[in-house]
């Protein structure tokens, strides 16, 4: 046998392993020559022990590398697996601070239990047992894959990334192995895949960043891939529709376990919204769960998933395995990639960790995982499951890590209905959701940039809600999870990360505001895989420290001792050296500077990066739910939720459905608490909003939510060819419905109605889903109703008739209307006639169009009729005197409305609900007279719905020297508050081609600019003549034209807008400007808006400038044609005081005074 020789002294080495620590004793005479025998060289390199007196620094590992020596692994306490090449003098170690070089002690290379009698039965495979055999890093996969081949054995499965070989031996084949050079360590397979089964969104807080406030937070997961590794095929369900990649478990129909726990994670409630998931918005990957976790890697890189989720567990407390070291390696290598697990369901049993039963019972090694999530199973009111599993891991390090609601959860089930499911498995997709939440946050939050892993996972420990003993504990880990307070660290960047290497200490100030009771701080690393025989896991080891004023604050420790009341102290502060997170509490800081001490304790493996995020908790109340916007129903059960630091005084729960003239009392709450069962009353409320009050410190929900019940008996009532309607029972309250259908992931909003029925645009032939939900008079919707199934096997039995409208009815000579079918059951042909036939089809449209565009030639009255039919039906509808084709009249125009009929005669009105328009009222008018006035009446009660009024065709007269209009216009806001940038609108716009397109608005006013008088909280009626104001607007650039002029109403949540005394004339007192302007409101505190009359002007120049001619402001501003001419301005910064406005068009200027006060 041929051999190298080579000299080096050494002395006794400890090695510490999980089995027991191995003491290595070697005297200077015994290694004078270290031989390396020939069948050791693998690819002209071999392997050692090597061991140094202290741990060194990144020049050191530096050094070694360019030597070609390559550093594999970390056994504690300071003992290196070194891969050398055969040429390189071992002499030369000793220089580089070793101080110790051997044989890898076969010890180390085997978990023992290999050789323990009786194994059991799941790792026996008849004469064989199954292993694991983890190779050395550096060894050529492909090439031992081949001498592998040459073994008996029977390959199971094989992991080139983690070089992992999973396969059934014989028992000599192992001992042949383990003596292997390429090979690191064997142990048994995994165990087998074993599944771990009221909402918690709330309770996670999941709802609180994904809210219908306006304005509000939109985190549903959107954009974000996750895997969901279960028992197979999920669905079929309609919440899931449309965001499931399922291939490679599409005929995989052996469980609904996967359906459970991809509902809680990311079912959207199309079917029935209580039910809805943690992130909806997710796309979800459905792979079957196997033991060994295969292609999360593959998945990762090649489909961008970041998270993958599994709810098996595999033994008891299996400690750091092979599959622990793969995920934890999978995930430091691609560190956006994160794994969560459930903790397990085996809380009350004994697992071998020393503790007797009830501890150290987390069910399988990759749960052990240094760099994963592993959760615990919480009661939907935050108490701990009696059955989930408690930490620690079997090194004594914190498990689980967080804590999450699985105990009653309803959830998806196969065939579009609902099952219940507990256990952690149904914990950790409430982890995972909110996981995907915060990827889409810091995404968002951060121009697209994916985040790594280990800095939400650190985000969610630092903010999770203590529960339990103070600070972290092996029930709870660092508490339970809390979306909300996470999103904020996120939002308001408190975090920082940076790298360290061995010896070194970094220096961070962290800035306390006032009045904080709570500053936690804590360092978290994703930590380098450790070699599973190695007794603690932990390799890199950095320290945390917190100095103000001479005092030292220390992170939290846990006892880890095996012994039941150990187990169950609090936490103490202290040296923490065996996790890859640390959290510093510090109570009621100063005011103040405190700073930060990072130190690289141990690193044998740099740099070493890491992440520093803290929080501060004030004296604070935060109402999490409701949190606004929500459609309660009348009786239902609700849980309060609400946020706040600890104090000895209880909470007092209240409601108010008045705006909060008045409270009334829901009960009160022990000072640990923070949630409260509520019976929401059983009426209708439109504004609610719910108050958490401690002592002088309170928080009400953010918004307005609504008590509305969802509407009764939605059935099909009718089928015909191209429609489908619906109907259901009225809801009081409602003032509109909103009705949806399945889309291509959600349940979509296709229309809204005041009726009680809707014609839902549809293929008989083909399924449907839908669903109503009722909005009320503010305009908050409801909760939806279950999603009903029309199969498309319904009869035909539908109502059939022609009809139609066009889009005006008084035009000028040579105008072109548009006419639309409206008829009832679905025709598939039309012919229109005109009486008299002196008309034109135009646009490429005929007599046979269904909407056509028809030009009328001559003055006069036209009956229009319309006959369409289908295979079922024929029917025929006339309408005499339809359309009047006129000359337009003078200029020279008054209307006052006091006609017997409304609107005046050739005035029209456009509508988009059917059932609201203009009419005419009797009031009090500007002249302090009773008479009549024309009205939208919205009565504070919809969004969006545009109302207009239309005049006759109008002459602008060459002749004319400043043609312009005025009105009357009386408008009081709601009480609920507006500004110039939220109410109602009122648009002026002008047809110039006699009513074929609205294209030109001269006046413009929203909100507070709009009002005429002071708020009410009713349905608005001017009472005296200081009710009203009038407005005037010129008509100059529309001289020669003949004009069409729109009052058009957008309502928003406003009232009642009143318009009288329109007046269109020659005004010869004012000089006409075509950079005439307004600026709204007037005095104003800086904020304010500035409208141009003239639709012509494209490019102008605007200053801004003091009474002294100093210039504020200068800018160029260009406009699309035709468009709407705002502009907002903020010039808040401005001392209170006159300023000039002036606009600028090549020799033409308009200057105006804008005050700006401080009140």
């Amino acid at each position: 046998m041929a051999c190298y020789f080579t000299t080096l002294q050494f002395s006794a080495q400890l090695v510490s392993l999980k089995s027991g620590d191995l003491f290595i004793s070697k005297t200077p005479d015994d290694f004078e020559n270290i031989n390396i025998e020939k069948s050791e060289i693998v690819s002209n390199r071999y392997y050692r022990i090597a061991s140094v007196s202290k741990v060194p620094n990144k020049l050191f590992f530096d050094s070694l590398l360019s030597s070609g020596i390559k550093i594999l692994e970390f056994i504690p306490p300071k003992n290196y697996i070194i891969s050398i090449p055969i040429e390189f003098d071992v002499g030369q170690l000793k220089s580089y601070g070793f101080n110790y070089l051997d044989k890898i002690p076969l010890a180390v290379k085997y978990d023992p239990i290999l050789f323990e009698s009786p194994l059991p039965d799941w790792a026996i495979d008849g004469d064989l047992i199954k292993v694991a055999i983890l190779l050395m890093q550096d060894v050529d996969y492909s090439l031992f894959i081949q001498k592998f081949s040459q073994i008996q054995a029977r390959t199971i499965e094989t992991n080139s990334y983690a070089k992992i070989i999973r396969a059934s031996v014989s028992i000599s084949t192992i001992q042949n192995l383990i003596e292997m050079p390429e090979v690191c360590y064997i142990s048994l397979v995994s165990p087998p895949a074993v599944p771990e089964d009221t909402k918690g969104r709330s309770l996670h807080r999941s709802n609180a960043i994904y809210t219908n406030i306006p304005n509000g937070r939109r985190y549903d997961g959107t954009g974000v891939s996750i895997a969901v590794n279960d028992d197979g095929f999920v669905g079929p369900h309609i919440d899931f529709q449309g965001r499931m990649e399922q291939n490679t478990v599409s005929n995989d129909f052996t469980g609904d376990h996967g359906d459970m726990v991809a509902g809680i994670l990311g079912g959207a409630g199309n079917l029935n919204p209580m039910y809805e998931g943690m992130a909806k918005g997710v796309k979800m990957h459905i792979r079957q769960y196997y033991g060994s976790l295969p292609g999360s890697v593959q998945l990762h890189q090649d489909s961008g998933v970041m998270l993958f989720s599994s709810s098996y567990g595999n033994g008891c407390n299996a400690g750091y395995t092979s599959l622990t070291r793969q995920v934890d390696q999978e995930i430091r290598l691609n560190p956006s990639l994160i794994q969560v697990f459930s903790c397990g369901n085996s809380g009350s049993s004994n697992c071998g960790y020393g503790a007797g039963s009830g501890w150290g019972n987390i069910t399988g090694g990759h749960k052990q995982g240094k760099n994963v999530i592993a959760t615990a199973n919480l009661l939907n009111n935050g108490n701990i499951v009696n059955s989930s599993s408690r930490g620690p891991a079997s090194d004594g390090r914190i498990k689980p890590d967080l804590a999450a609601n699985g105990n009653g959860q309803i959830s998806t089930d196969p065939f579009n209905v609902y099952a219940s499911g507990s256990g952690t498995s149904a914990a950790a997709p409430g982890v995972s959701g909110v996981l995907a939440q915060l990827y889409q946050a810091y995404r968002d939050l951060n121009n697209g940039v994916t985040p790594e892993s280990g800095f939400l996972k650190a985000a969610l420990l630092n903010t999770a809600e203590d529960y339990g003993n103070v600070g972290p504990d092996f029930t709870y880990g660092w508490g339970r999870i809390n979306a909300y307070r996470a999103v904020r660290t996120l939002e308001k960047k408190q975090y920082l990360d940076s790298t360290i290497i061995q010896g070194q200490t970094h220096l961070h100030q962290i800035n306390v505001p006032a009045n904080v009771k709570e500053m936690k701080v804590m360092i978290y690393w994703i930590d380098r895989e450790a070699l599973p025989s190695s007794s603690k896991a932990l390799v890199n080891d950095i320290d945390l420290k917190i100095t103000k004023d001479g005092t030292d604050y220390f992170p939290w420790v846990l006892n880890s001792t095996p012994n039941s009341s150990s187990l169950s102290l609090p936490a103490t502060t202290g040296f923490d050296h065996l996790n890859n997170m640390e959290q510093v509490t510090i109570y009621n800081p100063l005011n103040d500077s405190y700073q930060i001490e990072v130190s690289g304790f141990n690193i044998p493996f740099g740099p070493q990066k890491y992440f520093l995020l803290y929080e501060f908790i004030y004296d604070e109340i935060t109402v999490t739910y409701p949190i606004g916007g929500e459609g309660l129903h009348p009786f239902d059960v609700e849980f309060i939720h609400w946020d706040a630091n600890f104090d000895t005084l209880p909470f007092n729960i209240s409601y108010t459905t008045d705006n909060g003239q008045t409270w009334k009392a829901i009960g009160t709450v022990n000072a640990e608490d923070r949630i409260k069962i509520w019976q929401v009353p059983n009426q209708h409320f439109d504004e609610v909003k719910i108050k958490v009050e401690r002592g002088s410190i309170s928080d009400e929900s953010d918004d307005y939510f609504t008590i509305i019940k969802d509407p009764d008996y939605l059935s099909v009532d009718s089928v015909c060819l191209c429609y489908v309607t619906i109907t259901w029972d009225s809801v009081p309250g409602a003032d509109r419905y909103e009705v949806m259908v399945l889309g291509d992931k959600f349940m979509d909003s296709i229309g809204q109605t005041k009726e009680t029925f809707y014609r839902i645009p549809h293929n008989y032939n083909d399924d449907l889903w839908y669903t109503v939900r009722a909005i009320n008079r503010n305009g908050t919707k409801g909760r939806r109703q279950v999603a009903k199934f029309y199969n498309g096997n319904t009869a035909l039995n539908c109502s059939y008739g022609s009809n139609f409208e066009s889009d005006d009815r008084v035009r000028c000579v040579g105008s072109i209307l548009k006419f639309e079918d409206k008829s009832l059951g679905c025709p598939d042909t039309w012919n229109w006639s005109f009486n008299p036939n002196t008309v034109s089809f135009e646009n490429g449209t005929s007599s046979s169009s269904k909407n056509p565009h028809v030009l009328f030639e001559q003055k006069g009255e036209y009956e229009v009729t319309l006959t369409s039919s289908n295979q079922f039906y024929t029917s025929s509808k006339s309408k005499l005197n339809y359309v009047s084709i006129i000359d337009p009249v003078g200029a020279d125009i008054q209307e006052n409305f006091e006609g017997n009929n409304f609107p005046p005669a050739q005035w029209v009105m456009n509508n988009t609900i059917s059932n609201l328009s203009w009419e005419s009222v009797n009031v009090i008018q500007k002249d302090g007279q009773n008479g009549k006035a024309a009205v939208s009446k919205n009565d504070l009660s919809n969004i969006n719905d545009m109302l207009s009024l239309i005049t006759l065709p109008i002459y602008i007269d060459e002749n004319l020297s400043n043609p312009y209009i005025t009105f009357d216009l009386s408008y009081a806001a709601n009480n609920s508050g507006i500004d110039q940038y939220t109410g109602d609108e009122l648009y002026l716009i002008v047809s110039s081609d006699c009513g074929g397109n609205y294209s030109d608005t001269i006046f413009f006013k929203k909100g507070i600019n709009l009002v005429s008088t002071t708020s009410v909280n009713s349905p608005w009626i001017p009472s005296k003549a200081g009710d009203w104001k009038k407005e005037s607007i010129s008509l100059y650039p529309y001289i020669g034209q003949s004009i069409k002029i729109s009052f058009l109403n957008k309502s928003f949540q406003g009232n009642r807008l009143y318009i009288d005394n329109i007046n269109i004339y020659d005004n010869h007192d004012v000089d006409y400007s075509p950079l005439n302007f307004d600026i709204f409101p007037n005095p104003n505190l800086g904020f304010f808006q500035l409208f141009l009359e003239n639709h012509q002007v494209e490019n102008i120049t605007i200053d801004i400038f003091d009474v002294t001619g100093k210039i504020i402001l200068n800018e160029s501003v260009n406009f699309d044609s035709h468009a709407t001419k705002i502009l907002n301005y903020n010039l808040n910064f401005l001392s209170k005081g006159i300023y000039y406005i002036k606009l600028s068009e090549g020799n033409l200027s308009h200057v105006k005074p804008i005050i700006i006060t401080n009140e």
